[in-house]
């Protein structure tokens, strides 16, 4: 059993290889509007490495992801609005 945490929350997978989509069903999220975001740790300053949702994951014990809307549209700059 492989202990992960997704947005602080831990998390059990059967083994250290899974999909994004595995991964997101195994934390509770549903539908394919998500993105994931693998930390460096948490606080990771470079706010993590987004993941594709064909990707294969290798998951470690006490690894950290993060997982954001994918129709996000905070943070961005909103130029000729107005």
């Amino acid at each position: 059993m492989i202990h992960i945490f997704v947005n602080r929350q831990k998390v059990e997978l059967p083994d250290g290889e899974t999909s994004v989509a595995a991964l997101l069903a195994a934390a509770g999220f549903d539908g394919q509007g998500w993105d994931v975001l693998r930390l460096q740790g948490e606080g990771d300053p470079t706010g993590g490495t987004l993941l594709a949702a064909t990707d294969p994951v290798e998951l470690k014990n006490g690894e950290r992801f993060r997982v954001i809307p994918g129709n996000r549209t905070f943070g961005g700059c909103h130029v000729g609005l107005g």
